[in-house]
């Protein structure tokens, strides 16, 4: 029997950013034909930047600088009638300002999965500012949110849906970390199964 189904993806990301909301309208595992309802809003993880200049008290400055992930991993429950399973990707470019702001950017970050003998795709792309504080074990990323940027969901019947990430201004995760001059690793704190790898990049020096 043909059904559609609202899809709710849960975006991990550290840095983030790990923990975004997604929201969107697809179809139904079981089914071929496109779904004609409108997406709902989308709700992210990323915040708005704030307007301090001071460094926030605290900080560990291992984390401090630019980062890009070369490994990430978490669970997504991609069809609303069928189970999560795994995902990949790799490529998010992370940033973590010294006073308590930080961003993220997206060009073509392709997460990627399989169920059933065959492979879903989420591909996103623009930016989103977050605030982040930090203890010597784990990392706490909150909005509000200011976000431009966009999803693309995919099976093997195409392109299912295109919807923009919206800003959630009660957004708040936590991962726990290690962190060295040129590695950092999270792990979520919320069950999703969540893992990043990321290595510092030279866009805004190395800190730590």
């Amino acid at each position: 029997m043909s059904r559609t189904a609202v899809v709710l993806f849960a975006v991990a990301g550290g840095a983030f950013v790990a923990a975004t909301t997604l929201t969107a309208v697809v179809i139904s595992a079981d089914i071929p034909e496109r779904s004609s309802d409108a997406a709902p809003p989308v709700s992210p993880l990323a915040a708005v930047a704030t307007t301090e200049t001071s460094r926030t008290v605290g900080l560990p400055a291992c984390l401090i600088g630019t980062w890009r992930s070369i490994e990430e991993y978490t669970t997504y429950k991609f069809y609303t009638d069928q189970p999560p399973f795994g995902f990949t990707g790799r490529g998010r470019f992370l940033i973590l300002r010294p006073d308590g702001t930080g961003g993220e950017r997206r060009e073509g970050f392709t997460q990627t999965g399989r169920y059933r003998g065959g492979e879903q795709r989420m591909v996103s792309d623009g930016t989103y500012e977050f605030r982040w504080s930090a203890d010597a074990k784990a990392i706490t990323y909150q909005g509000p949110v200011t976000a431009s940027m966009t999803f693309r969901y995919y099976d093997h019947r195409g392109l299912l849906n295109t919807q923009p990430l919206q800003p959630d201004p009660n957004w708040k995760e936590v991962d726990e970390f290690t962190c060295t001059a040129t590695r950092l690793t999270e792990t979520s704190t919320s069950g999703t199964g969540y893992r990043s790898v990321w290595v510092r990049t030279k866009e805004t020096g190395v800190y730590g």
